[in-house]
């Protein structure tokens, strides 16, 4: 009898658990962003990919295309115009945040072309092909799916039989320069470890790590940073020439600039309507030294991603009608990987200004700090309820504690800054034998008081 009223408690926590589990992974986005290698297309709708060094096929939703098209001459132009190349591939789930699999295929709402640095359906569009992507994933659309599993696979199994007995006595090729290493970011143009912002969702705890690798630019004690830069804010009010004023990047408002289009007058009130307080990310471009390109005393942007919209700024001109200007690259600028040092710092800790700044004062000036700086760090984490309230409690504390701060520096010696403001990889503060951000845990968590 014991034995039999635990049952009801038992299955009420069962019942409990469940419901947390729902809610969880109903709030997970419908596709998770896995990174692999662009092998080709079997037909415009197929993709070939190798994923975890295993060769796949990736089928995306229907293309609607406006007018007939040639399909050997699109995939001839894909893939004389797509070479091989690591890529983003933003694969359905089955809601558990494993890719879906099913007819032995994987399903993708889009690909994302990191040497090209634009989506395959972006590029499809710059081609000059018209279509709209259906929204129903291909899984769910049979038509789509009897076409690609009886006309698509079957063309595709004997393309390969073909090229296998062409290929019998030549040396298979090799992709010795080719790196298959799984990556953690978006695109190249992302800093490592950063989520992507098609897969952004308010849940708690991918909020909380994009906050924190969205501030780090690093991974490893060798710091390594990419050609480009992306940055979260709202984009402004923009003008024909391509200048961007009031727009809002990580908490501060700078002058930006952007290639414009080069058809005189194609900008309209409405379009600068549409723009301006729109959620994205502006990619930045960094000179070979790391610093972040400024022309004319405002940021160059080499691109936007309207987060809303889940779409590039070539894809937004495309959809207003205005044809797309790709911007140079100038000798000066990066087109690489950049090696930034780590350099110590003492001084004694100020106050927290913002979740991810605080202040420090040196008493010897030198080359990389003057005698206040503030630096971006990483933010609480977890993330207090009232931030002006736990700074002050903080800043009660701490202020006037003896810092040292690991700093990050440029190849020609200067201080990193994003949006001009210096970069610290840790602040450490000897007394306590802690990081900042182990310092701000404790005083969270009440371990320190």
């Amino acid at each position: 009898m014991k034995n039999r009223s635990i049952w009801p408690q038992i299955l009420l926590a069962i019942a409990l658990l469940l419901g947390i589990y729902t809610t969880a992974t109903s709030q997970m986005g419908p596709t998770i962003a896995t990174t692999g290698v662009w092998q080709g297309i079997s037909s415009h709708q197929v993709i070939q990919a190798k994923i975890d060094d295993q060769l796949e096929r990736i089928c995306l939703p229907r293309l609607e295309f406006t007018d007939e098209i040639d399909q050997q001459m699109l995939k001839k132009t894909v893939q004389e115009g797509i070479p091989t190349q690591n890529a983003i591939f933003q694969l359905y789930h089955d809601g558990l945040g494993r890719p879906k699999k099913e007819n032995g295929m994987y399903y993708a709402s889009d690909v994302f072309l990191k040497d090209l640095k634009m989506t395959y359906t972006a590029y499809l569009r710059k081609a000059g092909y018209k279509f709209k992507v259906s929204k129903t994933p291909a899984y769910e659309d049979k038509e789509l799916l009897r076409g690609v599993l009886y006309s698509d696979h079957i063309t595709t199994r004997m393309a390969e039989q073909d090229k296998q007995e062409t290929d019998k006595d030549k040396k298979p090729a090799t992709l010795a320069n080719l790196s298959t290493m799984r990556v953690t970011t978006i695109y190249d143009v992302l800093p490592k470890g950063v989520i992507p912002p098609r897969i952004r969702k308010q849940q708690e705890e991918i909020a909380r790590r994009i906050a924190e690798l969205k501030n780090r630019p690093y991974e490893t004690e060798i710091v390594q940073i990419d050609p480009l830069r992306w940055a979260s804010g709202r984009m402004g009010l923009i003008r024909e020439d391509g200048v961007i004023s009031g727009a809002n990047v990580e908490g501060q408002k700078p002058e930006l600039v952007i290639l414009p289009p080069e058809q005189p007058g194609w900008l309209t009130p409405k379009m600068i309507g549409e723009l301006n307080g729109q959620p994205c990310e502006f990619v930045l471009h960094r000179y070979a030294n790391g610093l972040e390109v400024i022309q004319d005393s405002r940021y160059l942007v080499r691109d936007i991603y309207f987060s809303n919209w889940k779409i590039t700024w070539e894809e937004w001109l495309d959809k207003n009608g205005v044809k797309y200007s790709e911007p140079d690259l100038l000798p000066d600028f990066a087109s690489g990987t950049i090696a930034l040092e780590v350099k110590l710092v003492s001084g004694t800790f100020d106050n927290l200004r913002a979740p991810v700044l605080c202040q420090v004062n040196f008493a010897t000036p030198n080359r990389l700090v003057g005698k206040s700086e503030s630096f971006r760090v990483f933010p609480p984490d977890p993330r207090p309820n009232n931030f002006t309230q736990f700074a002050n409690s903080f800043n009660d504390m701490f202020k006037g504690s003896e810092a040292d701060v690991s700093i990050l520096v440029c190849p020609d010696g200067q201080p990193y800054t994003e949006i001009g403001q210096r970069r610290a990889r840790r602040i450490y503060f000897p007394e306590y034998k802690a990081t900042l951000d182990m310092l701000q845990n404790r005083v969270l968590t009440g371990k320190l008081r």
